[in-house]
């Protein structure tokens, strides 16, 4: 709403002018309503001292005519423009109302003065009647009709909201992480163990002219895990950090990228430009612009990366508005293209900023000034639905918006935290980070995370490994990632209640394969385990193909076993000498012969899937069916039995 704001006020105050220095014009041909010759000296000394920017004096000689004259309607306005120019909203709209019930026909843009004022005040009844008050007038400018039909829909909504607030409780999170200047959140990691911040503070040696400036930096917080509290946040080092400005970091939830704002760098395309850095091990790379087409010869900033790596959501100024949220996809070959405007659903022609896509992939978290709001900067959200598109733009309700600026909300990997930036009253100064719990019906869609490390299977050295995650239904990646070259160690989310797939893959390692469901009941804020051993390629070891699924005495493929045969399809190309069998395993359920029969003709349709509709070479690969002579658990039990009935693929030969 500030642009609104901004406009309403720059334009009330220009037509004030002109009232105030006609009254002037016109003194001598007694066109002023007053009758009182003293008042109307007076206020034509205050029009000189206004004239002057001596405000001071100006306002002593209006109180001087109102007191030869208490219904002086000019020196109630001239008061409240005064006052409005000395900062004092308070005084200028106790004036301005004064001017409204003496003479309501004088200037009936009062009325659309007051209830902006009010609106910033957050008097939402006021600025309603207000608003209403002018639109009946009379004598209204038709000019402004947008503008008040908007302002009685904001002043409506804020009333309402204000009846109806949703629970917030936000908590400060203490002195080790906030100090005397602004803090601002950028990132908290999916163990919420870890924040990043960008710290506001005046710039060094500074000069006269320079005495506003101030320096944005980034910091780093790491919580005591014995303690569960946080220790002080320390300054990153200069990889990040330069005499420029740099804000808004965001890395992603697996701990591999990271992207942040940096402004006036040399190597910059426009004022504010989005950088990108990769980590290998315990050490980030040199950040680097992402370049074009993400960055332009404008601004660009606010960039927050999705759980996969693969969206880049991302803020231009530029598009219908002051500001639109934009998305870039990852390429094949790494970097950011194919850069979407949001599209009218999200995006206003107001000022949209500082988008958050939560771990779900399909929450989107927001701040805006175009939607209707209580104030200036409120806070929303949307959830994209199965086919893509964005849902209905939610507003996240009174307290957490009011009449002031919100900056933007971070959410945890579980959805029942949130994070933001405030100067509310009882912090340390300026902005502070609050934590609150965050609304049910404002939480995302709920999701794990899943963590452990990548070693081989013999000697347990750590392995730097790809992973990719698949929904097994719909086919669709959701998580791409790498295990730390460093310690192997790997994290990735997980949504609850779908099909996954897991693929685990090196150059010359047998691929490893998973599949598994992760349920409400597990807790969210307790990691999936899974410590994951890979096999070299080597003549007569062999690996269970997980995700191969077939009905129950069935021989037919289910289209969830798709995705693991394209995989085996990319290892045998990646891996062109060598030749494999595709062995098929049963339960000892039903005859010796007839399981015999079905193994054999389950690894012959994993055959006839690769060769015919993949193209692999059919000398490359053989099948044989084993029936249930080599079981590999105990056939007493469903879950043994289901270990038993299974793919694999074994190397034969190596040239």
């Amino acid at each position: 709403m500030r642009k609104l704001v901004v406009i309403i006020t720059i334009i009330t105050s220009i037509l004030l002018l002109v009232s105030l220095d006609s009254f002037s014009q016109h003194n001598n041909k007694q066109d002023l309503t007053s009758k009182s010759r003293k008042a109307k000296k007076a206020f034509n000394r205050a029009i000189v001292f206004f004239d002057n920017k001596d405000y001071n004096n100006a306002i002593y000689e209006v109180n001087d005519a109102l007191k030869y004259d208490s219904s002086f309607v000019e020196a109630y306005l001239m008061a409240g423009q005064i006052y409005s120019e000395m900062n004092n909203i308070k005084k200028s709209l106790y004036y301005y109302k004064k001017a409204s019930i003496v003479n309501p026909d004088f200037y009936p843009d009062v009325f659309l003065t007051m209830s902006v004022m009010e609106m910033n005040m957050g008097l939402y009844d006021d600025a309603y009647n207000n608003f209403q008050a002018y639109n009946n007038h009379p004598k209204k400018n038709p000019r402004y009709q947008k503008t008040v039909d908007s302002g009685l829909e904001r002043a409506e909504f804020g009333k309402w909201s204000v009846a109806n607030p949703v629970d917030y409780n936000p908590q400060n999170i203490g002195s080790a992480v906030n100090s005397n200047h602004d803090e601002y959140i950028n990132t908290i990691n999916t163990e919420e163990n870890t924040i990043i911040l960008t710290r506001r503070f005046p710039k060094n040696n500074r000069t006269r002219e320079q005495r506003n400036a101030s320096e944005e930096d980034f910091y780093k917080c790491i919580c005591n895990s014995n303690e569960l509290e946080w220790n002080t946040a320390i300054r990153m080092n200069n990889i990040f950090n330069t005499s420029g400005n740099e804000g808004a970091m965001n890395i992603s939830p697996d701990q591999t990228k990271m992207v942040f704002t940096a402004c006036y760098r040399n190597d910059g395309k426009g004022r504010c430009d989005i950088y990108i850095s990769d980590k290998r091990g315990k050490t980030w790379s040199l950040p680097r612009n992402i370049g074009s087409p993400v960055n332009t010869g404008d601004w660009e900033s606010n960039p927050c990366l999705s759980s996969d790596g693969k969206t880049l959501y991302f803020v231009r100024r530029l598009g219908r508005g002051n500001s639109d949220i934009y998305t870039a996809e990852l390429m094949p070959d790494g970097t950011y293209g194919n850069v979407k405007n949001l599209g009218d659903i999200v995006n206003t022609p107001g000022s949209e900023m500082t988008p958050f896509i939560h771990a779900d992939g399909r929450t989107l978290y927001f701040a805006s000034n175009g939607h209707v709001g209580m104030g200036e900067m409120d806070l929303f959200m949307t959830r994209m639905d199965n086919d893509g598109n964005w849902g209905k733009v939610v507003n996240l309700g009174y307290p957490i918006n009011d009449y002031e600026n919100q900056m933007g909300i971070l959410v945890n990997s579980n959805g029942n935290m949130a994070y933001i930036s405030s100067d509310m009253h009882g912090g340390y100064g300026g902005y502070d980070i609050y934590s609150f719990e965050l609304y049910e019906d404002a939480r995302p869609i709920q999701v794990n995370y899943m963590k452990g490390i990548v070693a081989e299977k013999n000697s347990k050295k750590v392995l730097e490994a790809e992973f990719q995650l698949y929904n097994l239904n719909t086919k669709k990646l959701i998580v791409k990632s790498t295990s730390d070259v460093r310690d192997g160690s790997f994290l990735v989310t997980i949504p609850n209640n779908a099909e996954l797939g897991l693929y685990v893959s090196k150059k010359g390692y047998l691929d490893y394969s998973e599949n598994f469901k992760v349920s409400d009941k597990h807790s969210s804020n307790t990691p999936f385990l899974k410590n994951i051993y890979l096999q070299k390629i080597d003549i007569n070891k062999k690996v269970t193909l997980k995700n191969i699924f077939f009905a129950s005495l069935s021989y037919e493929l289910e289209s969830q076993s798709f995705v693991e045969l394209d995989k085996l399809k990319t290892f045998l190309t990646v891996n062109s000498k060598v030749k494999v069998e595709i062995g098929g395993h049963t339960d000892n359920i039903g005859s010796e012969a007839e399981n015999k029969s079905l193994s054999t003709k389950r690894a012959k349709a994993v055959y006839d899937y690769l060769v015919d509709k993949m193209g692999i070479e059919a000398k490359r690969i053989t099948y044989m069916g084993y029936g249930e002579n080599e079981p590999v658990a105990t056939n007493e039990t469903e879950e043994g039995r289901k270990q038993n009935r299974r793919t694999e693929v074994k190397i034969i030969d190596i040239k």
